[in-house]
């Protein structure tokens, strides 16, 4: 290859490497959404809003990459490993920031009472993600859903597994619930269907509940099914529709509604402090 070739080569390369970088995400909320434009609130800049999620399940979709979980012989640790095609696990390095944190799984009881928490595992050198298993789902089966973005391809990644009960016995935990889950509103219950759901929030014995925002929104909502086990999962995030800061707030999602059946909502806030709160969506055919 003559200079003037190779000089030519390299401007090419260098140029191509260029713009493929501009048009890449530049913001943690732009990966997980697509062409999607933050919007800044009082200084705060918040994800995915006017977003339509959908009733996903992982193992249908076969994404490009298996979940494995573990969990430790007293049941108070987990490790996740997410492997690609080639069989090399994701590193730290290779999942990119979304809703502020890297990796977001999704932990729910198979069984008994469904309990569930939203946890962010910690890379390992090695490839693995660990976690502490929250106190309510130690010593249960698990399902187990994962999403995150590949940051070379800014792909969103959606994967699923499942655990067995560990040995160990423990007693049942039940979370003290601060806040109160007032009332669902649904624009449309028909299965298929797009709808709006309208949850309205009271604090502490009825007194005023300021939201405060938690992974780049002012909470996140997830949907599993109550009839059958491992079938997918929701993952929404709430629109500003302008009750979010009343006293009683209302927060409004938007979800393409899976197929007729009983369905648990789970809806994750930040009042000063973490809380998940609990309701029954049922939709029809």
């Amino acid at each position: 290859m003559t200079p003037l070739r190779q000089t030519l080569v390299i401007t090419l390369l260098a140029a191509a490497g260029y713009f493929g970088l501009r048009s890449l995400p530049d913001t943690q909320c732009a990966f997980l959404h697509n062409d999607h434009q933050p919007v800044v609130v009082d200084g705060v800049e918040f994800c995915g809003l006017n977003e339509e999620a959908n009733f996903y399940s992982p193992k249908a979709l076969q994404f490009p990459v298996e979940l494995k979980v573990e969990l430790s012989a007293d049941g108070t640790k987990g490790e996740l490993r997410l492997t690609k095609e080639d069989g090399r696990p994701y590193y730290d390095h290779e999942v990119a920031v979304s809703h502020t944190r890297k990796v977001h799984l999704h932990l729910r009881q198979s069984r008994g009472v469904r309990a569930y928490a939203h946890l962010h595992p910690t890379p390992a050198q090695d490839g693995s993600w660990r976690f502490d298993v929250p106190e309510v789902l130690r010593g249960h089966a698990l399902e187990a859903y994962v999403d995150f973005a590949d940051a070379r391809t800014s792909r969103v990644m959606l994967a699923q597994a499942e655990t067995k009960a560990v040995s160990a016995a423990f007693d049942a935990f039940v979370a003290p619930m601060r806040n109160a889950l007032v009332s669902v509103d649904a624009s449309t219950l028909k299965s298929g269907a797009s709808a709006t759901l309208r949850v309205k929030l009271s604090g502490p014995e009825g007194k005023a509940l300021k939201l405060l925002p938690i992974m780049g929104s002012l909470g996140h909502a997830v949907v599993f099914s109550a009839d059958k086990p491992s079938a997918g999962y929701a993952h929404m995030h709430p629109t500003l529709e302008g009750g979010e800061y009343a006293p009683n707030p209302t927060l409004s999602f938007r979800l393409r509604l899976p197929p007729p059946g009983t369905y648990d909502l789970w809806l994750n806030l930040n009042d000063g402090q973490e809380e998940l709160l609990r309701t029954t969506l049922v939709v029809t055919p």
